[in-house]
């Protein structure tokens, strides 16, 4: 079976999914409970999370740029760390995906609402179902979709943050509460980084896909800021204009986004917010599952999974294996349930992986200065300085937030230590198996 990828995307598509996949049905949910914990002082919690992540894509842009494979970040820690951590980075990302039953669950139940004939449950089944198929038919498809539906809901969210802003709709802004600035100690506003995060995190998913992206040295880049950015600005919209109409209650609900739209809009919203929900998960789950299905296809390609997980479609080309085993997981955290945690297990995942991609990229500034860097990350040859910044900025957030509320860090991190384990007790299988056939 061939192993190649085509390269078809654009800067369009891959804005999309760099879009789609950090935001989501869920990351707008944790919007309206972020507002509700802490009000409008979250907005620089905010800001720390995004200069976080403008660091974060720096530092995957230029080892992207550097080395575009689909393995992704795979491919970078083998050649700075080795295999162990290589295969623990896949494994973590893949850990990951089990949030997405959160996205899928969370949809299922806004489903039933207006079908309830249908159990959420099965609602849920039948979204990841038609995902799967999406990214199936390749990229062509799944990008395209991730273009049109992120454009509907960039268009529709800042449309309903400026009506709900300038008093167009049901509901009245109350203004006094958007002015008020107190009572969020510094300390709480970084800790409080970490949960902000969430809404950005995976934009760095688009990077597996370097392989199928045109000129991925310009594409890439570009995309990834562009995305954070964007998200930024409908967040900086809309989550004051929610804070502004719901109450603590509504704005502290599984479904704050849905009291929102019907409190403008009435029941149109709901149907509305019922598109936008759709559509950001066509964006998400598929994107996800689109980006993570390269990671395990690269780990394959390079023998360090079964090889499989290697095999494309013959008509479509696309990481059959690798997605059904996605769609498997995600199946399986659905009727697992326990949401919350599964998303405190996602959000430290990604912290470790984000200090990953830093380390990888001093390693490789030292054990590889003269090669090609199509996109520079900044600092001098022998000393990332921005990428020294955001391992030291995440560290302290981590810290913070140990200190704030341990529960994340007593969960994901027994769980983050099993994958190292598993991931080095593999490698050094694979090595023995390796040097056995050398011997032959």
């Amino acid at each position: 079976m061939e192993t190649k990828l085509r390269k078809v995307l654009g800067f369009w598509p891959v804005f999309g999914a760099c879009f789609g996949i950090a935001i989501s049905g869920s990351t707008i949910m944790l919007l309206g409970n972020i507002f509700g914990m802490a009000g409008m002082p979250i907005i620089f919690s905010q800001l720390i999370a995004l200069g976080v992540m403008i660091l974060v894509v720096l530092a995957f842009s230029e080892l992207s740029t550097m080395m575009p494979v689909a393995g992704g970040i795979e491919a970078y820690t083998k050649a700075a760390l080795g295999l162990g951590p290589a295969a623990t980075v896949t494994l973590l990302y893949f850990i990951a995906t089990f949030s997405l039953a959160v996205n899928a669950m969370v949809d299922g139940e806004m489903l039933s609402m207006l079908v309830p004939a249908i159990p959420p449950l099965l609602w849920a089944v039948i979204l990841v179902t038609v995902y799967l198929v999406f990214n199936l038919l390749g990229a062509r498809v799944i990008g395209f979709g991730q273009g049109f539906f992120t454009t509907l809901v960039i268009i529709s969210y800042v449309l309903m943050g400026i009506l709900a802003l300038v008093g167009a709709g049901k509901a009245q802004v109350d203004y006094a509460k958007l002015a008020e600035f107190s009572g969020l100690k510094f300390g709480s506003l970084v800790s409080l980084s970490m949960v902000a995060i969430w809404f950005f995190v995976g934009i760095e998913m688009a990077t597996p896909l370097a392989e199928e992206v045109k000129k991925p040295e310009k594409t890439l880049p570009r995309a990834m800021i562009a995305g954070l950015v964007v998200i930024f600005l409908i967040q900086l919209l809309l989550g004051p204009a929610m804070f502004g109409i719901l109450g603590e209650e509504d704005l502290m609900s599984y479904t704050p986004h849905i009291a929102f739209a019907t409190k403008l809009f009435g029941q149109p919203g709901f149907y509305w917010i019922l598109i936008l929900q759709l559509a950001l998960e066509f964006t998400t789950i598929g994107g996800v599952m689109f980006g993570i299905s390269r990671l395990i296809f690269g780990l394959a390609r390079d023998k360090m999974l079964p090889r499989p997980f290697a095999w494309l479609h013959p008509r479509f080309q696309t990481p059959w294996v690798a997605l059904f085993t996605i769609y498997a997981a995600v199946l399986i955290a659905m009727f697992v349930g326990a949401p919350f945690v599964l998303i405190s297990i996602a959000s430290l995942v990604f912290f470790l992986i984000y200090l990953m991609v830093f380390i990888d990229l001093w390693i490789l500034r030292a054990k590889k200065p003269d090669q090609a860097r199509p996109f520079y990350a900044g600092g001098t040859r022998k000393t990332p300085v921005l990428s020294i910044i955001g391992f030291v900025l995440i560290l302290a957030i981590l810290i913070g937030n140990v200190m704030d509320d341990p529960k994340i860090v007593s969960i994901g991190l027994p769980v983050a230590a099993g994958c190292l384990v598993f991931s080095l007790v593999w490698a050094a299988l694979l090595k023995k198996r390796f040097s056995r056939r050398e011997d032959r």
